[in-house]
């Protein structure tokens, strides 16, 4: 009874271990990430270092990552400045430039729709920035988009 008693202490000890230093190298990690995933419908990818994996809902999405709706699929996702952005079905989004230092005046939104629909709703940068025109794009096949609204819907062929 006593080795199991002391071998369940050592595994409770091992577990506690684990997860702070799981959570630590996790929330270290995630100081990079410019975005997460708040909604899925379907089944959404990230194309990420040449890697391609299915995305979940809370995924942490980063800098030159592309995001991708297949047939029947869509995709919420949300910036740390509160920008929205929803991908329909059979969309291709790359996350060009994403800089959120308001203290430092850093400011920068940048995405390329390649392909499908993209619904944009502006976050805190777009009320701080003093120069929309370089701060807030959205790159198009057919060109590119300075963002000045709080809300606009981009179709891309």
């Amino acid at each position: 009874m006593f080795l199991i008693r002391k071998l369940s202490t050592s595994l409770i000890k091992l577990s506690f271990l684990s997860l702070f230093f799981g959570v630590g190298s996790f929330a270290q990690a995630d100081e990079t990430a410019i975005a997460y995933v708040k909604v899925l419908n379907g089944v959404c990818y990230v194309e990420s270092g040449g890697a391609e994996r299915v995305l979940q809902v809370g995924d942490p999405l980063y800098k030159d990552d592309i995001v991708k709706t297949r047939n029947q699929s869509s995709l919420g996702v949300s910036f740390r400045d509160n920008t929205l952005v929803s991908l329909g079905s059979n969309s291709s989004l790359k996350l060009n430039n994403f800089e959120f230092d308001p203290d430092n005046k850093k400011l920068a939104f940048a995405v390329q729709l390649f392909e499908g629909t993209l619904l944009y709703i502006s976050g805190i940068i777009a009320k701080l920035t003093k120069n929309p025109d370089d701060d807030l794009q959205i790159t198009t096949p057919a060109g590119t988009i300075s963002v000045r609204g709080t809300k606009m819907f981009v179709r891309a062929e």
